[in-house]
């Protein structure tokens, strides 16, 4: 009876090799044509911006066969710009790219308007002051450039929200009072405001 136990467990432990083997290979093969999915897109990144308070629309090339464009990213440092104390910033290359992530989602062609970019820390200090202290955190990362507040004309925000959240690259704020939705690539967390 023992020997049928020792005989028993060896075919499943040959089953459960065999099978971890499978699911390597499956893994493997899944994560190739995942590469090549995207190869196509990783040869040219885009981005069509329009800074709200700038009234300017933005065409950013910033990725090509394998490396950044400084003239595309520039761009984007632009449209994400402090209007009110014209100052710009660094867009983390994160977030940059997580937007061009949702912008595969929802359609390559679409627009990101964007309501809030780049906040120095007087701007960030003077909202706070405004809103008393509500919806404004002390330390966020718009002013290390790794947020942003968007919406993208045809394309309902809880749609936009809902795949933002999907991809959890970090932190996604709905406003639908207000009309936008809050991406940043800080820590995965939500919430909603209105």
């Amino acid at each position: 009876m023992d020997t049928d136990i020792i005989s028993n467990a060896k075919g499943i432990e040959v089953s459960r090799r065999n099978f971890l083997k499978k699911s390597a290979f499956l893994a493997t093969t899944a994560m190739v044509a995942q590469q090549q999915l995207f190869a196509n897109s990783e040869e040219e990144k885009i981005l069509k911006l329009r800074a709200v308070h700038q009234s300017k629309d933005y065409y950013a090339e910033f990725y090509e066969k394998d490396s950044y464009k400084i003239s595309g990213l520039f761009t984007i440092n632009k449209a994400f710009m402090d209007t009110r104390a014209r100052e710009m910033t660094r867009i983390d290359i994160e977030l940059i790219n997580l937007m061009y992530e949702l912008n595969l989602h929802i359609g390559i062609d679409k627009k990101f308007n964007i309501v809030s970019g780049y906040r120095s820390p007087q701007t960030n200090a003077w909202l706070r002051r405004q809103l008393g202290g509500k919806n404004v955190a002390k330390n966020s990362l718009h002013m290390d450039g790794k947020a942003v507040d968007i919406y993208v004309a045809g394309v309902p925000l809880r749609k936009l929200r809902d795949i933002a959240v999907s991809l959890k690259k970090g932190g996604v704020g709905y406003y639908p009072k207000k009309g936008f939705i809050h991406i940043d690539v800080g820590d995965v967390r939500t919430w909603r405001i209105g």
